[in-house]
Parts: structure tokens; sequence; C-alpha cells
């Protein structure tokens, strides 16, 4: 009987164990919230320096940024802005665009840059940045210009996330 009782017992603070773990999980992915919260407050920020920096360049297209939880993709908080308009002849610069940040998503690498053949939908692009954070990964892409220009673009998008990010990782 007393066998029983502390087998019994074990598995109870095992389950206490496994509990107390989900709670952390929960508090981890809590955290990824206030992050996506802190890349919302950022977001428009981030869009402008980027515009400000392709117009500065002549250059016309579209800005992405997003902010990717932790784990296998599910979701991402993101925000897009057009610089002088998103067509450009036969291209859909927006759509190149997506097609860098879910590159990204995928390879958790630059656009561009994964050294394999682009899937469906991906068009192996450079000129998308991406950077790992507490609790997830910043995306930024540009098309509308050449490949260097668009990173250049890109990275100064990342540079305004990954500070306020910072900033609110020191205030937590």
């Amino acid at each position: 009987m007393r066998q029983i009782t502390q087998a019994i017992v074990g598995l109870l603070l095992l389950a206490g164990l496994v509990a107390a773990r989900a709670d952390v999980a929960a508090t981890a992915s809590n955290d990824a919230v206030m992050d996506a919260e802190a890349f919302a407050d950022t977001a428009s920020e981030a869009l402008d320096v980027m515009a400000k920096e392709a117009e500065g360049r002549g250059m016309k297209g579209v800005a992405v940024i997003a902010f990717m939880p932790d784990g296998v993709p599910q979701g991402w908080h993101s925000r897009m802005r057009v610089v002088g308009g998103f067509v450009q002849g036969k291209s859909n610069v927006l759509g190149i665009a997506y097609g860098k940040v879910a590159e990204m998503a995928n390879t958790l690498e630059d656009s561009g840059l994964a050294g394999r053949t682009p899937l469906k939908g991906e068009y192996g692009y450079r000129g998308g940045a991406i950077r790992r954070v507490p609790g997830g990964h910043l995306l930024a892409a540009f098309s509308g210009g050449s490949s260097d220009d668009d990173l250049a673009v890109a990275n100064l998008g990342l540079d305004v996330l990954d500070a306020a990010e910072r900033a609110a990782a020191v205030a937590r």
C-alpha cells in the first residue's frame, strides 16, 4: 500500500510540474502578444522611415513590415504602405513584397538567400530582411527598386522596429 501511495504522490507532483510548465508557456505566449503590441505602436514610424528612404532614392513601391510570434507560423501582425504606386508596368509590386515576406516566414532567412528553388508563391527576390527578437521575428520587405535598394529600405524599417523592441524588453 505504501508503494501505491508513493506512486500516486509522484504522479500528482508530476502533474503539478506539467501544469506549471503550461503556465510558463502561457506567459511566454502573453509576452509574444506584448511584443505584437510594441510592434503595432512602432509600425507607423517604421513605415514612415521606409517611405522617406524610398522616396529619397527615387523609388516607388510597397513597404511591408511584420511581427511573427515564435513557433510554426500561424499568424502575424503586419502593416503595409504604398509609396507612390503598387503597379509598375506589368508588375504588381505589392504581390512581390508579400512574396518576399512569405518566403522569409518559411525560411527564417532574408528573402532570396534560402539557397533553394522558390516555392510557388515565392519569387526568390532579394529585398526582404528578417531579425530574431524575443518572442518571435521581425520581417520587413520593400519592392519597387533594385534588390540592393529594396534591401536597404527594408533594413531601415527593421532598425526602427528592432530598437523599439529592445527598448520594450528593457522596460519589461
